[in-house]
């Protein structure tokens, strides 16, 4: 049985506030390797999101939007 043009809408989405987008949200996605952030910080686009990847003084891993950020502070 094929999709309707809604159906197939609904399920491959992924941006904010779909319905795609909110199930894989609720689910773990690998964006990165820790040895990739020994410099400075990694832009990665997830789920038609545009995020961050980082890591701080003390090495622990962070993950933000880049409107949290000041210019300049990310590669």
């Amino acid at each position: 049985m094929a999709l309707s043009i809604e159906e197939n809408e609904m399920y491959t989405r992924v941006g904010p506030g779909t319905p795609g987008g909110d199930m894989l949200r609720r689910y773990w996605h690998p964006i990165g390797f820790s040895t990739e952030l020994k410099g400075r910080p990694k832009r990665r686009r997830l789920l038609g999101e545009d995020l961050v990847l980082f890591r701080d003084d003390r090495g622990r891993l962070g993950l933000l939007e880049p409107a949290v950020l000041a210019p300049g502070d990310v590669s």
